[in-house]
């Protein structure tokens, strides 16, 4: 998957494996032979690479972890026993976003300050580490100013201002729309928002009945490949139209079909919706709704479906807890 060869690319040039008895190896090495490996070192120059041009101290670098760069079986499920540290083993003030044992990933925010921003320098994060090394978590985005934690904790999908229904994405992929046999729908549009809001908003004119599962839908491709959003913390949209509307994040992977989503009434006057995973329908048979847990590693598209009214209009998506990378 993307998000393997993402993972390894980002500490290619200083990506070292530290045996149980305390020697730094290069990963892939044939002298490679302990059984027990307690850590891992990462280019600080690489990890900064990925967040340009956000790179004045103090800065806040993602770790992406699977399980060619940490054995998973040997730490904590938890991520309890985890240090980040300088290569002199100053600890560095770390947060754990998520660390999933079952399927073998985790990710890692760590606070880097000037000191530790400098051209040739390594991090390294341990496992079955003492706990009295660990930094505080509290620290990590402490006086990062506002602008820069939004550009590193999270993706703007789209905020159609454009002139284009092409999304400013990574990838950079166009709104589409599509309608069941028994229902129509318009090629996507953007307009003047109105309604108390300024700009421009993207909308689609549509008729599907609201029986037997007949919809309409506004729908993006996240990647050119399945992403994933294990971190999402919420995702905030605008909305206006007629009829039911249901939000989804799709896995449209042959063979492998399946979504998680939740569901609202439109209402003629624009509506901010808030998505936590934790809102998601638990999974059932209809729909192909598998749950959120099932999609969050492989997500291909995010979905608006309509049915039993007329319009949808759509504004300002926003992913918040992923960040850019997560999408390429």
């Amino acid at each position: 998957m993307k998000f393997r060869m993402h993972i390894l690319a980002a500490g290619l040039s200083g990506l070292l494996l530290l045996p149980g008895c305390g020697n730094d190896r290069i990963a892939g090495s044939t002298t490679e032979t302990e059984n027990i490996l307690t850590g891992v070192v990462f280019s600080v120059d690489s990890l900064l690479a990925e967040q340009s041009p956000f790179k004045r101290p103090p800065m806040v670098v993602t770790l992406r972890l699977d399980s060619s760069i940490v054995d998973f079986k040997k730490t904590d499920s938890l991520g309890r026993d985890l240090v980040v540290e300088q290569i002199d083993s100053t600890p560095l003030p770390f947060s754990i976003v998520y660390w999933d044992k079952k399927v073998t990933l985790g990710r890692i925010h760590v606070r880097l300050d000037s000191s530790q921003m400098l051209s040739g320098s390594k991090i390294r994060l341990r496992w079955k580490a003492p706990l009295l090394n660990r930094g505080n978590a509290a620290t990590v985005w402490q006086g990062v100013p506002d602008f820069k934690v939004l550009a590193l904790n999270s993706v703007l999908v789209d905020d159609f201002e454009r002139a284009t229904t092409r999304s400013p994405l990574p990838d950079s992929a166009s709104w589409y729309s599509v309608a069941t046999d028994s229902a129509t729908v318009s090629i996507p549009k953007l307009d003047t928002a109105g309604l108390g809001r300024t700009g421009h908003a993207i909308r689609i004119g549509y008729n599907a009945p609201s029986i037997n599962y007949q919809y309409s839908l506004l729908g993006i491709a996240l990647g050119t490949s399945p992403v994933n959003l294990h971190s999402l913390d919420s995702m905030v949209v605008w909305v206006r139209g007629t009829g039911k509307l249901s939000i989804a994040f799709d896995r449209l992977i042959p063979g492998s079909l399946g979504k998680a989503w939740l569901h609202r009434t439109l209402t003629s006057g624009w509506t901010r919706i808030r998505i936590r995973p934790q809102d998601f329908d638990s999974a059932s048979t209809v729909g192909n709704n598998i749950g959120w847990e099932a999609v969050r590693n492989s997500v291909t598209n995010l979905t608006f479906l309509v049915s039993g009214g007329s319009d949808l209009w759509v504004d300002d998506v926003r992913l918040y807890g992923i960040d850019k990378n997560d999408l390429q």
